[in-house]
C-alpha cells in the first residue's frame, strides 16, 4: 500500500505555496515597471510560477505511482 498520507501532505503544501505566491504582498513585489524578455514583470511572474506549480503537481502525482520497497511483499515460489 502506498503512503497516501505523505501524498496528501505534499498537495496541501503545494496549495499553501500557491496561496503564498498569489497573495497580495507578494504580487505587489512584482508590480513594478520592469520587463523580462519583453514581458512585464508581473505577468512573467504569474505565468512562470503557474508553470512551476503545474510541474510540481505533476511530480507529486507521479510520485504516488512508484511503490516503496518497504511495502513490497515477496513473491512466493511456485513449484
Amino acid at each position: 500500500m502506498l503512503n497516501t498520507r505523505s501524498h496528501t501532505g505534499r498537495f496541501i503544501g503545494l496549495f499553501l505555496l500557491s496561496l503564498f505566491l498569489y497573495s497580495y504582498p507578494v504580487l505587489t513585489l512584482f508590480n513594478v515597471d520592469g520587463f523580462v524578455f519583453g514581458i512585464p514583470l508581473l505577468y512573467f511572474f504569474l505565468f512562470s510560477s503557474w508553470l512551476v506549480i503545474i510541474f510540481l503537481m505533476m511530480l507529486c502525482a507521479s510520485a504516488d505511482k512508484i511503490p516503496s520497497t518497504k511495502d513490497a511483499r515477496p513473491i512466493p515460489d511456485r513449484k
